[in-house]
């Protein structure tokens, strides 16, 4: 199966996707349609025991969710959804979630609103110390509404997942190593290294035994797992208060017309704050 908004290379066990959306790697519904079907086959792949998932693009892991398939999409949430309870994007990162494989992200440059959602799903997360993490939605005025919100508060705790919601700011990558959103973040000239090393140690073992330690912390984090749902289903309720107002459409409107290019998009969060002249 062959895929355009990224590519894929078998290295044994090893498995990688290489994002390649140009020009900024925007998550545009042709990607995660593209990364649904490659979690569908992954489900059923005897070989693959570790996905690496990086980037072309040495300035962006992913931009961000295309707002021009937001605004297309309209009302409803879950539009363009795989399952009837959740949004795309919410069960695009559930669905990566269950793989048997091992996943691992590694983020160099910006990583941002629904692409940090989709990797907040996968098993592990490495990035340099100056890439650059953010959830730009309440700038906007909305929510992270693709599992961030939710997963945000899971791995951060409370306090924090709010200072990254509600800032908006990009977080660096060693802000986002002592938040807990990511595992490790390493030197530039560290990063392929490790987790090169990483990958190839975790592919060794069996399959059997891969199954084995993800068995036990499913059935540890189980209980979370009723919350984590409720806490979708209140992003999807704060998705449709914000489509209902103003606030978020006139943020979408005032966006669209700077066409999502890569000056405007290297530093979102100063752009979104001169477009609603407000403080970063």
């Amino acid at each position: 199966m062959s895929y355009s908004t990224f590519s894929l290379k078998r290295n044994g066990a090893i498995l990688r996707v290489t994002l390649s959306n140009s020009p900024i790697n925007l998550l545009s519904f042709k990607m995660i349609g593209e990364l649904f079907q490659l979690c569908g086959a992954l489900m059923v792949d005897t070989e693959a025991r570790v996905v690496v998932i990086d980037s072309a693009d040495p300035d962006f892991f992913v931009a961000h969710v295309d707002l021009n398939d937001v605004a297309a999409a309209g009302d409803d949430p879950k539009a363009g959804g795989k399952y009837p309870d959740i949004n795309a994007l919410q069960a695009l990162a559930v669905s990566w979630q269950a793989l048997p494989q091992v996943t691992i992200a590694k983020v160099a440059g910006r990583c941002r609103g629904g692409g940090l959602e989709f990797i907040l799903g996968l098993t592990m997360r490495f990035a340099t110390e100056d890439s650059k993490f953010c959830s730009p939605e309440a700038s906007g005025g909305f929510l992270a509404c693709g599992g961030g919100t939710t997963r945000m508060a899971m791995m951060a705790g409370p306090a924090r997942a709010m200072e990254i919601l509600l800032s908006g700011r990009d977080f660096s990558g060693s802000e986002a190593e002592r938040y807990g959103l990511i595992n490790r973040a390493l030197p530039v000239r560290e990063l392929d290294a490790y987790v090169d090393r990483l990958a190839k140690a975790v592919s060794s073992r069996s399959a059997a035994v891969i199954a084995m330690h993800r068995e036990v912390l499913k059935r540890v984090f189980e209980p979370a797992g009723e919350l984590m749902f409720a806490g979708l289903a209140a992003e999807n309720d704060g998705f449709r208060a914000a489509m209902a107002g103003t606030e978020m459409r006139a943020g979408i409107a005032a966006m669209l017309p700077l066409k999502q290019t890569r000056e405007v998009e290297l530093d979102l969060p100063a752009t979104i704050a001169r477009i609603n002249g407000t403080p970063l």
